[in-house]
């Protein structure tokens, strides 16, 4: 028992791993959940480096972009706080966030210095690497910052488009983000299929890893989830649409299954859909209120990739509407998966309520050969 011990302990490296865990999305918080977990339980002693983005700016309660959106932030000022306080107690709770927020411009200098005593950063997942959606390259998110004796690693970011706007990638930026990568001891994205533009800068192997979230147990996200309800919904009766970008076709959609089934419909939106049937809007839940939210639910309508995730995990009858942007990892997600692409709708999907949600189940003999070729990439990385 003794040896053992001793080799846990010589094995144990300190861990810093980098994302967008403080976006107030769902996804982001769940997926830097599951990497920290995952790490943790390989016996590491892992902190979520607390940085903020130039981006994090849309998630103030005021975003100081001028009167009109200093108007809307008052309007819904009650909401966004709820918000805020669901996430950021979901994070103080399950982050382990470095002591330090690092934001603004010096940044690189100062995480430098603060965190020389990592063993490894491993960056990833998330969209951290979507330039199209960061508005370019952000240098902490390749680990600009990680000293050269540091093991540094990318874990499943992810690319999402095959092509970039050229603005967003540029000759100067594709000069700096060969640099970064070459300078990384693993790389790994979460579409393979759309590694092709980083493949090009360098000559480290890309490959594909999964998803976080993929990484646990169904047991680990009821551990977390909230043990209740919100008020005035009982398991069973409602269907659980996530809508991201909600739109005419998919509100149509949801609206005449509710009418079918006399369900209501649960939904999570800042500016009120307006449903024919009756709805519940959850504005200010949590990530633990999420997850509750699918298992409870008569079934899931979202165009959400995690949520997707977890209506798979939990086993919920779900369809999903694809989006000009995410229909392709939507496919991929469900291909690998070895589930029936017809939970795949696409975004003008106008064919009634003919085709309805449905459970698939799930392979965890496939699932569990894929995690197996996951925990090798992240083992091997840290070895």
């Amino acid at each position: 028992m003794l040896g053992k011990q001793r080799f846990e302990e010589m094995n144990k490296m300190k861990i810093g791993t980098i994302t967008f865990h403080c976006a107030y999305n769902f996804g982001s918080a769940l997926q830097t959940y599951a990497l920290k977990k995952y790490l943790t339980d390989l016996g590491h002693d892992v902190h979520v480096i607390d940085y903020r983005s130039e981006d994090f700016r849309n998630y103030w309660i005021f975003r100081k972009y001028g009167i009109k959106s200093f108007a809307v932030d008052l309007l819904f000022l009650p909401g966004n706080l709820r918000r805020r306080n669901s996430f950021q107690t979901f994070w103080h709770k399950h982050f382990n966030l470095t002591n330090h927020t690092y934001e603004g411009v010096d940044t690189d200098l100062q995480m430098a210095q603060d965190l020389k005593d990592f063993d490894a950063f491993i960056c990833g997942s998330d969209q951290i690497w979507n330039l199209d959606c960061t508005l370019g390259p952000v240098p902490p998110f390749f680990l600009s910052f990680a000293p050269d004796s540091t093991k540094k690693i990318a874990y499943a970011p992810s690319m999402s488009h095959a092509r970039f706007e050229e603005k967003n990638f540029t000759a100067k930026d594709k000069k700096r983000i060969s640099g970064w990568l070459n300078r990384f001891d693993s790389v790994s994205v979460r579409e393979i299929s759309v590694a092709g533009q980083f493949q090009d800068l360098t000559d480290k192997s890309i490959v594909e890893t999964l998803d976080p979230t993929l990484l646990l147990d169904l047991k680990d996200y009821r551990h977390i989830q909230a043990p209740e309800l919100p008020k005035k919904l009982k398991k069973g009766k409602y269907i659980f649409a996530y809508t991201l970008w909600p739109n005419k076709d998919m509100v149509k959609y949801i609206d005449e299954l509710a009418a079918e089934r006399n369900l209501t419909i649960v939904y999570y939106s800042r500016n009120p859909i307006h449903y024919k049937a009756h709805s519940i809007n959850v504005w200010g839940i949590g990530p633990a209120d999420f997850l509750t939210l699918i298992d409870k639910a008569a079934c899931v309508v979202s165009n959400s990739f995690h949520a997707t995730v977890f209506s798979i995990l939990y086993g919920k009858p779900f369809l999903t509407f694809g989006t000009e942007k995410s229909s392709s990892r939507m496919k991929t997600l469900l291909t690998k998966l070895g589930l029936s692409e017809e939970h795949l709708l696409p975004p003008d999907f106008e064919g009634g309520t003919r085709i309805k949600p449905f459970v698939s189940k799930l392979d965890v003999a496939r699932l569990n050969e894929l995690r197996a070729t996951s925990e090798q990439f992240l083992k091997m990385a840290l070895a």
